[in-house]
């Protein structure tokens, strides 16, 4: 995009976030920050949207963010060197925000700025009771990760160059995860499916998503993957939570052991469904008869404290109905443990649920879960990749190679991007060589020498570039007595040197810069 046409959307969005502001009684400071905050983000934003592809419309974007402010009845800044604004640096959030009060107390960055924005739409993701081991790990894991996506357009852009400090990722294990659903899943349907509220099925949509553009198998696989990782992530930080879910591991365990032992099982459930026939039979009896219901008022109100006594005989009849209620409950309950179906379909679920809850204290699984799940997502990836509408091939595949890119990025832990962790290498580079050799049969990649797999040699380190935009690269290449040398230009601007070995000694054009991507 032109200069002056960036002008004219940051002069079109800097005036409605100016409007907004002159009916705000923030201070002066505040009203700067929140306007460079805004041309930061206007100004970066293609280069952010061309080189990760999955992300918001930008109007929607900036538009959303204009709205929160709108709403926010106080924002003040904390002064660096301060008492406040060392507890906001040590919170690691750089900022302290009430969401129903919609203030905000903030660093005076517009990182930490437009984090507290979002922080302070408080639109979080939440799971209904019966996802019960995940209900609270996994919205923690994807909520967190979203918050760290939201800001990644100041984080890592300045509309000159794209940079990932690892440091400045809050959570770098919910953002990786995040990620993951985002490029499988696309921006628009992981967003919207984040805002359902308290929708019973919603992780079975999920399911539903991926099982319908990926392999059944593996996506199965996946979730699982990232319901553990979450319980770790989870479990590491909240005591609370960890507390609750051994309760819930003694539980099921409990009742796991129960079921298995069948034949006292069946005794047990045939003697419960008797004594609660019973219980029925002698509950109708006393509400059919009023002296009979008198005769149990008066016994029940004797062995009670003055304090727990019946009000009333009528308070006794509604007693006996709730207690008439759970004789039927159980008896319902019983018939189906003794139902061969249902009684396999509540012990499978028992067992799942101990697979997932073993995490609780194996937190040394989580390395190896992290890597698993980054190996299926890559073979979800070339599913993708085989599945792309010929119609659009060339301009899906351009799109995919940076996808990829973006990918190799990713910060994996405190020192490595996706791109150096070992276990991952040889799958990342059979990926990236389909995705080249698929755009050279388009005529989508100029050839560089006359030998394919050489061109593919010299393409490939593209992808641990941070070029902005991979259309203006341009390469040059020289052949000496026993390589090739490379040179790999954007425009104009020398970004990498490297040597390939020529042993088939391929002819190539000396020194003579060659545009990769054809027009």
């Amino acid at each position: 995009m032109k200069t002056n046409d960036i002008l004219s959307i940051f002069q079109s969005n800097n005036n409605k976030l100016e409007t907004v502001l002159s009916k705000k009684r923030f201070s002066g400071d505040v009203k700067n920050l929140l306007l460079s905050m805004l041309y930061k983000i206007t100004t970066s934003y293609n280069d952010y949207a061309n080189i990760k592809i999955n992300v918001e419309n930008k109007n929607k974007y900036v538009e959303n963010i204009i709205s929160i402010i709108e709403k926010c009845d106080k924002i003040e800044l904390a002064r660096p060197n301060t008492e406040e604004g060392e507890k906001l640096i040590e919170s690691h959030e750089l900022c302290d925000v009430d969401t129903i009060a919609k203030t905000i107390k903030v660093f005076p960055s517009e990182r930490a700025m437009l984090f507290a924005l979002f922080k302070v739409n408080d639109t979080k993701m939440y799971l209904d009771e019966k996802y019960n081991i995940i209900r609270i790990a996994l919205p923690e894991l994807l909520n967190e990760g979203r918050d760290i996506n939201n800001i990644e357009i100041i984080r890592d852009f300045n509309a000159w160059s794209w940079n990932t400090l690892p440091s400045e990722i809050s959570n770098i294990d919910c953002n990786l995860i995040y990620q993951n659903l985002l490029i499988l899943l696309g921006f628009d349907f992981l967003d919207n499916w984040m805002k359902e509220e308290y929708q019973k099925e919603l992780l079975e949509k999920l399911e539903e998503k991926l099982k319908s553009e990926y392999d059944p198998e593996k996506t199965e696989e996946l979730l699982k993957l990232i319901y553990k990782i979450s319980i770790i992530i989870c479990t590491q930080r909240n005591k609370n939570e960890k507390a609750r879910l051994e309760d819930e591991k003694a539980w099921d365990e409990k009742e796991l052991t129960r079921l298995n032992d069948k034949e006292n099982l069946v005794i047990e459930l045939t003697k419960a469904k008797k004594d609660s026939a019973k219980e029925i039979k002698k509950i109708d009896k006393m509400l059919n008869d009023p002296i009979l219901l008198a005769k149990e008022f008066e016994k029940r109100n004797a062995s009670l404290s003055e304090y727990k006594k019946i009000f009333s005989v009528e308070n006794l009849a509604g007693i006996l109905k709730k207690e008439r209620k759970k004789a039927l409950h159980d008896i319902e309950e019983a018939n189906e443990l003794l139902d061969a179906k249902k009684y396999i379909a509540k012990k499978e679920k028992l067992e799942k649920n101990l697979d997932l809850l073993k995490e609780i204290k194996n937190d040394r699984n989580k390395e190896k879960y992290k890597i698993d799940i980054q190996k299926i997502f890559i073979k979800c990836l070339e599913e993708k990749i085989d599945g792309i509408d010929e119609t659009e091939q060339k301009k899906e595949l351009l799109q995919f190679l940076y996808i990829l890119r973006y990918y190799n990025f990713i910060v994996y832990d405190d020192e490595r991007f996706i791109k150096d962790v070992e276990p991952l290498q040889d799958e990342i580079q059979e990926l990236i060589e389909k995705v080249i050799i698929k755009l050279y049969k388009l005529k989508a990649i100029n050839s560089i020498t006359k030998d394919l797999e050489t061109d593919i040699k010299i393409i490939k380190p593209l992808l641990e570039t941070r070029i902005m935009n991979l259309a203006n690269v341009n390469v040059q290449v020289e052949r000496n007595d026993k390589n090739i040398e490379v040179e790999i230009y954007d425009g104009d601007i020398l970004e990498l040197t490297f040597e390939l070995e020529n042993s088939k000694q391929i002819e190539v054009k000396n020194r003579k810069k060659i545009k990769v991507f054809a027009k």
